[in-house]
């Protein structure tokens, strides 16, 4: 993958600016998400993340399309589209001071369940020190999820915080990947954060076991409801044109997509789709 000089540079500049002078406001932390969604091929998937810190009580890790959706549905009561599968959604709320963690999912019938991160970070930080941009950072490993993962932190950033779940260093996480490579995450910019910072609800709470039949009921039939509804159904053509599609051919084609991009992030609750 190659690197972007332009974020290195602007990663550059912040360090000497925000290292000198921190000001205790919302900040914006933005990632590149590089994961496999499939592990026995090569493709990857990028997804542009932002983590917003609002008073470093509250830190929201969702994509960037999911934010500004927020955003707008706070606004005007309406918000953007969804992703189709489970396993592709990366959307978190941490309650830092009380180590509360969320992980948040929605249907595409707009339906949001949240399920509760109890899962430990045993931290193991090591000696060995790097470079990254302007900061100077330190290596630590930890387990979650049932993958090994290594991350390289900046003190010089005193904020606790992380991509995705991951917290609870002595410094911002700058970079954190699994053993395998499967996902890997990568500070790209930071900025002053919004004023306001707008969020889903929380939602229904599930276990992982309610989480496993709620995917697994969905897989059967993931049109189910709309089918049952009547309503038209219309999908690009490729072309830019909605056209009309045969309900089985699609309907199965969306369960292939599902069963055969079937790597997420929490290994340790991979469901078996048959």
């Amino acid at each position: 993958m190659k690197k972007n000089k332009f974020l290195n540079v602007s990663l550059f500049f912040f360090g000497i600016i925000f290292c000198s002078h921190f000001v205790a406001q919302n900040q914006s932390f933005k990632y590149e998400l590089a994961y496999k969604p499939n592990p026995l091929k090569d493709s990857v998937i990028l997804e542009k993340m932002v983590l917003d810190i609002e008073d470093k009580n509250l830190s929201i890790f969702r994509t960037e399309f999911e934010k500004k959706s927020d955003s707008l549905i706070a606004k005007t009561g309406f918000g953007l589209g969804r992703k189709p599968r489970f396993e592709d959604q990366f959307y978190i709320v941490k309650k830092l001071p009380n180590n509360e963690i969320q992980k948040s999912i929605q249907t595409i019938y707009s339906e949001i369940f949240s399920i509760k991160i109890n899962e430990k970070l045993d931290w193991e930080i090591l000696p060995e020190k790097s470079k990254i941009a302007n900061f100077s950072v330190q290596k630590a490993r930890v387990n979650y999820g049932g993958r090994n993962w290594t991350a390289w932190f900046a003190t010089e950033i005193p904020i606790q915080d992380g991509p995705y779940i991951f917290n609870g260093l002595p410094g911002l996480i700058i970079k954190i990947s699994d053993d395998q490579n499967n996902y890997i995450f990568n500070l790209t910019e930071i900025k002053n954060g919004d004023k306001n910072v707008y969020y889903r609800n929380k939602g229904s709470e599930l276990t992982w076991e309610q989480f496993k039949k709620l995917s697994e009921n969905y897989y059967s039939d993931p049109l189910s409801r709309i089918k049952a509804t009547g309503a038209p159904i219309k999908v690009d053509d490729g072309k830019g044109n909605g056209v009309t599609p045969d309900m089985k051919v699609y309907t199965n084609k969306m369960k292939k997509r599902i069963k055969e991009n079937n790597n997420p992030i929490e290994l340790n609750h991979k469901i078996d789709y048959k």
